[in-house]
C-alpha cells in the first residue's frame, strides 16, 4: 500500500489520468442509464395514449392534457436536479483542480516547518 502511495506521490500525473478516466466511465455509465430511462419513459407515454384512445376516443384530448400537465411537473423536478447536479458537478471539479495546487503548499509549509526546527 506504500508503494502504491508512494508511486502516485511520485507521480501525479498517473494520478490524475486516472482520476478523468474514473469521471469518464462515470459520465458514460449516466448517460447511458438516462438514454434508456427517456426511451422507456416515451414507451410508456405512448402506451398510456394508446390505451386512452381505445377506451374512450371522445375523451383522449382531456386525458392528454391532464398526462401532459403531469409530464410537465415531473420534468420540472428533474430539470431542477439536473441543475443542481450540474452545479455540484462544477464547484467538484473547481475543487479538484485546486487541490494538486493545495498539497503542493501544505508540503512546502511543512518542509519549512521541519527546516526551520
Amino acid at each position: 500500500m506504500e508503494a502504491i502511495i508512494s508511486y502516485f506521490s511520485s507521480h501525479p500525473t498517473v494520478l490524475v489520468i486516472g482520476v478523468v478516466l474514473v469521471i469518464i466511465f462515470f459520465l458514460n455509465f449516466i448517460f447511458k442509464s438516462l438514454f434508456k430511462l427517456v426511451l422507456l419513459v416515451l414507451v410508456i407515454l405512448f402506451l398510456t395514449m394508446g390505451y386512452y384512445y381505445f377506451i374512450a376516443p371522445e375523451k383522449v384530448p382531456d386525458q392528454i392534457q391532464e398526462t401532459i400537465e403531469t409530464m410537465k411537473s415531473g420534468v420540472e423536478g428533474f430539470t431542477e436536479k439536473g441543475k443542481s447536479f450540474y452545479k455540484d458537478s462544477k464547484d467538484l471539479y473547481k475543487k479538484g483542480k485546486n487541490a494538486p495546487g493545495d498539497v503542493n503548499r501544505l508540503l512546502k509549509e511543512s518542509e519549512e516547518e521541519v527546516g526551520k526546527k
